[in-house]
């Protein structure tokens, strides 16, 4: 009986709980949704409206929503509309707040400032219906704005942000991307910069040069490119406007072209004059619009060749490694793989230190400057390397490198890799990660063991 009456207690709880929840928590809840609703001007959804119109006293923005998140602007006619802007003021609208009311029936609007109100919002509706409100002049605190709808005089506060959320300039809202594509649809970029001509090809996650030389680019660096041409913005627009001659875009000093793999197609800018300092005339080729752009992505573009080449001393893959020689004359150190660990040819285990520096300094370290056409290699001092380093990676043929004599303009030393014909500048201290001995890199042997002391016998104990 007592375990029937605990259980209908325990019912009662749960009950009581729920109705708790339900009436107080939960209810306090929808309150408050009520409540915040009521504070709002328009009770609309920004998926609902299908028009925006901002009116100012000495000019109409406007635009119309095409698709799902694709606007279209209509006043002015003839520009395209920057679809995330407009988004973002449909998004505004359901968001507008209503304080207190400061005048029912106001026959003078002027000291409110809505006589000829600085800014008009102007939404309409999937259904037709229009919504319209009239920001006017601040209060006294300029905490507030005074507002109004168009289809009454009551005056009322409203946000002090709101005014200035809706008013826009033209350039605010029509789109002011360089070009349209997504970064990793591009699989070709081409700059053509007067008679200089640069081109790179992407294949897998890699880029290669194709032009004005075949062979692997750095590709964070190209990666990188496409990026800032993606996420650049227009600085402003020419008021006036200029024409292509004026503006040097008839025949432009400048032409980068992103192929874009996925829609089969050419993204093109075109970049000319500078109408001022750091500062150029563009366009995307399949617009009209003429705009102005930063120095940054012109700049970027006509780097040297040698920023945009693979500077990586030598690919090895550290996983596969299984045996390092290093020839030093007629000296020979030979570095095996055993486990996680090296030994020397004797058996002696290499320092872990010293040969992950050498390793550390292949993947780190990049080269000063390449060589492409290399005179003979006796210039380099590569006829008679200081220094051969072999790296053997399975079957694999092994790749060597080489070391030559000083380079003084970049400092550093010559090199050249058995995988690559071109010769290379690289740090000193390159070569003084492998120039070793073997006593250099060999692990200390333990010390031995101290001799334990054997305990006095009782006839050396002092006598007290």
């Amino acid at each position: 009986m007592r375990f029937k009456g605990t259980t209908i207690l325990f019912i009662l709880f749960v009950i009581l709980g729920g109705y708790v929840y339900l009436t107080e928590i939960r209810g306090k809840e929808e309150r408050q949704k009520q409540e915040e609703a009521k504070k709002k001007v328009f009770q609309v959804e920004q998926k609902d409206i299908s028009e925006i119109s901002l009116v100012y006293p000495d000019r109409t923005i406007a635009a119309v929503k095409k698709g799902e998140k694709q606007w279209e602007i209509t006043s002015p006619a003839g520009l395209q509309a920057d679809s995330d802007e407009w988004e973002s003021l449909a998004s505004n609208i359901p968001q507008i707040d209503r304080n207190d009311t400061v005048a029912q029936n106001a026959q003078d609007l002027s000291s409110f400032g809505l006589k000829e109100p600085p800014v008009k919002v102007s939404a309409k509706l999937k259904d037709g219906k229009t919504l319209e409100i009239l920001f006017g002049s601040e209060n006294p605190k300029k905490t507030y704005n005074y507002a109004k709808l168009a289809n009454s005089n009551d005056v009322f506060l409203t946000g002090s942000n709101w005014s200035k959320t809706f008013t826009k300039t033209t350039s605010d809202v029509r789109n002011k991307k360089l070009l349209e594509f997504e970064s990793d649809d591009i699989d070709g970029v081409k700059i053509a910069d007067n008679a200089k001509e640069l081109e790179a090809q992407k294949s897998g996650d890699n880029w290669q040069l194709k032009k004005p030389v075949d062979t692997k680019a750095d590709s964070n660096e190209v990666s990188s490119f496409v990026s800032s041409i993606r996420f650049g913005r227009v600085q402003s627009f020419p008021e006036p406007p200029v024409d292509a001659k004026t503006a040097g875009l008839d025949s432009p000093a400048l032409k980068l072209t992103l192929h874009d793999g996925k829609a089969k197609t050419d993204r093109v800018l075109l970049i000319g004059k500078s109408p001022e300092k750091d500062k150029y005339y563009a366009r995307d080729a399949s617009r009209e619009a003429i705009f102005i752009m930063d120095k940054e992505i012109p700049e970027k573009a006509r780097r040297p060749l040698f920023d945009w080449r693979d500077k990586t001393i030598v690919k090895l893959d550290r996983e596969k490694l299984e045996k390092v020689e290093i020839q030093r004359g007629s000296e020979n150190i030979s570095l095996l793989k055993s486990g996680s660990d090296w030994k020397l040819a004797d058996g002696k285990k290499v320092q872990f230190d010293k040969v992950s520096g050498m390793f550390n300094t292949l993947d780190f370290e990049k080269v000063k400057e390449i060589v492409d056409m290399p005179k003979t290699l006796a210039a380099y001092g590569l006829d008679k390397p200081k220094l051969e380093v072999s790296f053997r990676e399975g079957s694999n043929d092994p790749i060597r490198v080489q070391f030559g004599s000083d380079s003084k303009t970049p400092e550093g030393i010559y090199l050249k890799s058995s995988d690559a014909p071109a010769v290379k500048v690289v740090s000193k201290d390159v070569f003084d990660k492998f120039n070793v001995k073997p006593e250099d890199i060999a692990e200390a042997p333990p010390a031995p063991p101290t001799p334990s002391t054997p305990p006095l016998s009782p006839a050396d104990k002092p006598k007290s």
